[in-house]
């Protein structure tokens, strides 16, 4: 005997021999015959089962690829103000015959303290833009990458940088160390 259960579709149901095709055991409204009523729905599992796949094989690879893409494109730069004078850490941080960068604006800039004497100056060669460095034994802003040697005023000892380290003024306000553009 054919199975006329409420889960068959009318295609499947055109298949069965016998008169089965127009009616089956599901309530159809309105008095139509369920071939009637399920006109353009198709019931096929395996259609259903596709798409379900695909829609969470798609959520899937919109979630992987997400931070691979996030990752690729660079966050937008935040304009910062640039300010013509900043304090950028304490006196004491520079003891005699020494050196430390510090960062102004967006540049790097390497405050010496030489026998009590400040200065600032770029802290970023000149030649190829590797950081430099003071030798408290020679008495210079060195750079290691080519052994570029620079006064602590910024001009040019050696080496084979092409222009001298752009100079920068630097105070001393209480135990703040404040440096502005020259």
């Amino acid at each position: 005997m054919a199975n006329n259960s409420s889960f068959k579709s009318p295609k499947r149901l055109d298949s069965l021999p016998g008169d089965v095709a127009g009616y089956s055991s599901g309530a159809v409204p309105g008095g139509k015959t369920r071939d009637v009523s399920l006109e353009g729905v198709d019931f096929d599992r395996r259609d259903f089962l596709g798409k379900a796949v695909g829609g969470i094989g798609a959520f899937v690879a919109v979630g992987a690829l997400y931070p691979v893409v996030k990752y690729i494109i660079p966050p937008a730069e935040k304009e910062v103000k640039e300010q013509d004078e900043i304090v950028v850490g304490k006196a004491s941080e520079v003891p005699p015959d020494s050196g430390k960068i510090y960062q102004f604006n967006k540049d790097k800039v390497i405050v010496v303290n030489n026998g009590g004497k400040l200065s600032a100056v770029s802290a970023v060669c000149t030649h190829l833009g590797c950081l430099v460095q003071w030798k408290a034994d020679e008495n210079v802003i060195y750079c290691a990458c080519h052994s570029a040697r620079y006064e602590d005023n910024g001009q040019i000892i050696s080496g084979p940088q092409p222009l001298p380290l752009a100079q920068y003024n630097v105070r001393v306000d209480g135990d703040d160390l404040v440096i502005s553009k020259a």
